[in-house]
């Protein structure tokens, strides 16, 4: 009886950690920490009764406390829309060899093994993606790596267009006591400022594609694409591995070849204009910057012409870029709507967005 009440007293504890951290928005502050709390005395018995010198014998109290511990958890469960597909002992497990859950959430490949998500796989999450929970009541967190560019690429071009419009403008000399005696006193004109600002937008546009399409390639791998380790590898961006094991990484023309040509059979044809302007100009552009010299010289572009590109860019050469190598992967399968959604909102001040918005699935 020992044996079996500690591992149930130890299960149920990990299955409240998992559920209410998950759903902690839809508790009131004062229910969650007490309900945490609960589940923290259940490790001082678990740990007690692990040790011969610590138990005092009395099972009645971790009965009372396994049954209370039950009811939190179904108290939890009852506010996610996914039921469980794994036995308790997995999550449980999955916790022990997690620690970080809690700053890293879980995995959409380990959640898929745990609940069932199917509508998350279909609204375009990818393996790699990260589940935080629900923070705040109704309001889910997911972590999508390519995004975090794409908001990036936003915050920029929204600096500049306000700059541009005459909605901001840069201290002014006279207002330099206004800052903190730590705080870095160069003024940049209003120029400057735009200039900056539509370049990084501009740079960022380039580094949420290649993200895009690296979560792609090893979202494939995860699910066990590739017909051997070349091309697993490949999928993972590795285009070989010598003898003394240094890599060789794919171009990122090479990953529109190889990706499309594993995933689907065909390989991409890179010289369709739109792949080829892209690759040509915009990641060139890009290389340009990031591996800048004074041997190099610098580049000749106006403001204006940032700017240009990255309203092109908004309005429709990415989500272009994007759907061609999208549907060369997967030639019957949905674009993400996730991704789809974030090119076609409204985050780009000045830009409208496409009023086309496809909804998510529960």
């Amino acid at each position: 009886m020992h044996y079996k009440l500690h591992k149930e007293l130890s299960v149920q504890t990990a299955l409240l950690q998992f559920y209410c951290f998950l759903t902690r928005g839809f508790f009131l502050e004062k229910e969650f920490i007490s309900d945490f709390d609960y589940g923290n005395e259940n490790i001082d018995k678990i740990h007690d009764m692990a040790s011969p010198e610590k138990w005092d014998g009395d099972y009645s109290i971790i009965i009372r406390r396994i049954s209370k511990t039950k009811e939190i958890v179904e108290k939890a469960k009852s506010y996610l829309q996914w039921n469980q597909k794994c036995n308790n002992e997995k999550i449980a497990e999955y916790m022990h060899n997690n620690p970080a859950f809690y700053e890293d959430g879980i995995s959409i490949q380990d959640l898929s093994e745990i609940l069932e998500i199917n509508g998350v796989l279909e609204n375009g999450y990818m393996f790699h993606d990260r589940f935080h929970g629900y923070p705040e009541k109704n309001l889910y967190r997911y972590g999508v790596d390519c995004l975090d560019f794409l908001y990036s690429a936003s915050f920029f071009y929204n600096e500049g267009f306000d700059y541009f419009n005459e909605r901001k403008s840069p201290i002014l000399y006279s207002e330099l006591h206004k800052l903190p005696s730590t705080e870095m006193k160069r003024i940049q004109s209003k120029e400057e400022m735009m200039f900056r600002s539509f370049r990084e937008s501009f740079i960022n546009f380039i580094f949420f594609v290649e993200s895009f399409i690296n979560s792609v390639g090893y979202d494939a791998y995860l699910k066990g694409n590739g017909a051997n380790d070349s091309e697993k590898n490949k999928l993972k961006g590795i285009k070989s591995i010598s003898s003394r094991g240094f890599k060789s990484y794919l171009s990122i023309k090479g990953k529109f070849k190889e990706y499309s040509r594993i995933l689907s059979g065909t390989e991409l044809d890179t010289e369709n204009p739109i792949i080829e302007n892209y690759i040509n100009e915009c990641v060139e552009l890009r290389n340009q910057y990031v591996h800048s010299s004074p041997e190099k010289g610098s580049l000749k572009i106006s403001l204006e012409e940032w700017k240009e590109k990255c309203d092109l860019m908004i309005d429709k050469q990415c989500f272009e870029v994007l759907n061609i190598f999208w549907k060369g992967c997967y030639p019957e399968k949905q674009f993400p709507v996730i991704i789809f959604n974030e090119l076609s909102s409204s985050s780009f001040k000045g830009r409208l967005g496409k009023m086309m918005i496809a909804k998510e699935t529960k």
